[in-house]
């Protein structure tokens, strides 16, 4: 069916259901940012891959809501059919709750599949809507009533990640998690909360709680060091966790659990039941009294909510797991070391090869993925790509988000930018790096494009700040150098990246939006500045880097960054007259450094054209 096919389906579902509008979201059960094939409901019927949007439809409407991310992408995808694209932040263009309430009639009826909004969206939302008094049902997935081929929940096994690379056993893991649990001091934080279904400012956590509900799959893989296959680029199984002060429940698909997996798991206290018997199990534990659950609203969904026993009491909080596991420890940053020498010997390899590949014959931009991707899942340790590789020549390398396929992807040519974000899944952790490469010559204006850039990343990358400051203030360093010439990008500066997990990780991140979250040694952040000048070419560069302890005075404690990415600049692109002497020195201590690391995993013809690109400025 094409897209508007698929729309008319959707109304004819609508009408039988009594429904004025549907709501359509990207997230799975977890609220996870990339989800499996089942799950890609907005895509299927917006047309509109990203991985962030909102598709609604009412009887004679449907709008898809992106953010900056995906403005090109947007346009692209959605030019063919009836779906009207909205472009978040931009003048005129409403919320996607205005639009419904500009367009749905007083007392209408909206629906959605509950599994895939969270208890903090459905109370923002219900609230919104209460003005035209419009009903929000949660029960019914409308899209999988008219999806006739959809694709099956992934069945993949799963795996014991050893000791030697997370660094902490799950017994020792789920001790620091009861803890946390139990001893809680009261406070007070500004969130949008969950209290009997309404949306409250201010929200108390403390007390302790008898039970914690893990809702994220990344959480439940780190704390119980399990992973999986279930999402492509993402190495974690489908599943919820329950913890209890003496217990621990782990609901997931058991053909995924092999007999050796489930011993293992149950001598550590950890009891396997099936995916679908979480709701079951809350309501079979009501018998036992009045309880306190702790959980993060914005991660368990609404039909979860709905199913713990009204009498118990709801202690919201901020995920507890993603703040332990956001802090890597000892183990985990030396093995992220070892994991980005490796990574970083791939992209030398690449991006030599492309270089010298583009003069002899024409490549797409999906064959170069796909020889980075081949490269990256050669290497010893890898469990593959941690994303879709983005390769965009030319005016795709402004599409921020752009993804090559067979049917459309470029031709590259021995001219210009090509900008190739990509990373991989190693046992010794993840990796995410930009490069943007110039395929042969290239204009003055690309060159001083590039190299604004670059003094944005470098001031970010050699960042040095006292303890307890937040990313939104370290957010000005990368992007000063465009703002000098009243230019900017559409992104966050910088995101969270978990190990041997989901390449975005909170809750830190390096964006100007304001973010309460401080910066501590151990979390691992990207630095990724861009300028994207629509039609024409792309610039991005992004390391990620370590958080680390730099000194202690009569001043305070002090923190740095440090690059864990090893991979050289495009010296052809930098104008060395736009950069200070310490950005120069800068960059030559760093090509000095990946000269010294990768050249002995190269080959000699590599190793030496390796020297010539990292020779000092």
């Amino acid at each position: 069916m094409t897209i508007n096919e698929r729309i008319r389906a959707l109304r004819g579902a609508m009408k039988e259901a009594g429904a004025d509008v549907c709501l359509v979201l990207s997230q799975d059960a977890h609220q996870s940012e990339y989800v499996a094939p089942y799950w890609q409901c907005r895509a299927y019927m917006s047309g509109f891959t990203g991985s962030a949007g909102t598709f609604v439809c009412t009887k004679d409407q449907s709008a898809v809501w992106v953010d900056g991310r995906y403005f090109l992408q947007g346009e692209e995808q959605t030019k063919d059919s009836e779906v009207q694209l909205m472009k978040i932040g931009e003048p005129g263009v409403p919320s996607y709750a205005q639009w419904i309430v500009d367009n749905v009639p007083q007392g209408g009826k909206l629906f959605v599949d509950g599994r895939t909004i969270s208890a903090s969206q459905m109370a923002q939302l219900k609230r919104f809507l209460d003005r035209k008094k419009i009903v929000v049902e949660a029960d019914k997935d409308l899209v999988g009533q008219i999806w006739t081929d959809r694709p099956a929940l992934p069945k993949g096994p799963i795996f014991d990640l050893a000791v030697e690379y997370t660094g902490e056993s799950r017994a020792e893991k789920l001790g620091r998690l009861r803890y946390s649990m139990s001893t809680s001091e009261e406070k007070e934080e500004k969130a949008d909360c969950v209290a009997d279904g309404v949306l409250t400012d201010d929200r108390k956590i403390g007390g302790g709680a008898d039970y914690y509900l893990i809702a994220s799959l990344e959480s439940t893989a780190w704390l119980l060091n399990l992973r999986g296959s279930d999402i492509e680029g993402t190495p974690v199984p489908y599943a919820f966790t329950l913890v209890g002060t003496d217990s621990c429940r782990l609901f997931i698909d058991p053909d995924k659990v092999k007999e050796d997996m489930k011993d293992a798991l149950e001598k550590d206290g950890v009891r396997v039941l099936p995916y679908d018997d979480l709701p079951k199990t809350l309501k079979s534990l009501d018998g036992q009294g009045a309880k306190r659950i702790a959980l993060d609203p914005s991660l368990v969904n609404e039909l979860l909510l709905e199913s713990i026993p009204k009498d118990w009491v709801k202690v919201l909080v901020r995920d507890l797991v993603i703040e332990m596991k956001g802090t890597k420890n000892t183990v985990e940053r030396a093995n992220i070391y070892k994991a980005h020498i490796k990574d970083g010997a791939v992209m030398v390899r690449f991006i030599k090869w492309v270089k010298e590949t583009v003069k002899d014959r024409p490549i797409t931009e999906c064959q170069a993925a796909e020889y980075l991707d081949d490269l990256r899942k050669a290497q010893p340790g890898s469990l593959g790509i941690s994303f879709t590789t983005i390769a965009g020549y030319g005016p795709n390398g402004a599409i921020v988000h752009y993804e090559p396929v067979p049917e459309s992807c470029a031709v590259m040519k021995p001219e210009g930018f090509v900008l190739v974000d990509s990373g991989a899944q190693y046992l010794e952790g993840t990796t995410d790096i930009t490069r943007t490469i110039a395929l042969g010559p290239l204009t003055d204006e690309m060159k001083e494009s590039y190299t604004m850039v670059l003094k944005g990343h470098l001031q970010l990358g050699h960042a040095r700040f006292p303890e307890h400051i937040s990313g939104t203030n370290l957010d000005i360093l990368a992007r000063k150098p465009l703002w000098d010439k009243a230019l900017d990008y559409k992104h966050g500066t910088g995101h969270g990246v978990g190990y041997l997990l989901g390449v975005h990780e909170g809750p830190m991140n390096i964006s100007y939006r304001q973010s309460n979250v401080t910066l501590v040694p151990g979390m691992l952040i990207s630095d990724e500045p861009g300028y994207y000048p629509t039609g024409k070419y792309g610039v991005r560069i992004e390391n990620l880097m370590m958080v680390e302890r730099w000194c202690q005075n009569e001043w305070g404690t002090f923190d740095q960054m440090n690059f864990v990415t090893l991979c050289p600049y495009e010296r052809q692109a930098i104008v060395k007259e736009m950069l200070t002497d310490q950005e120069i020195r800068w960059v030559d201590q760093y090509h000095q450094r990946i000269y010294e690391e990768l050249s002995p995993l190269l080959d000699e013809d590599t190793a030496a054209w390796l020297k010539e690109e990292t020779r000092p400025l």
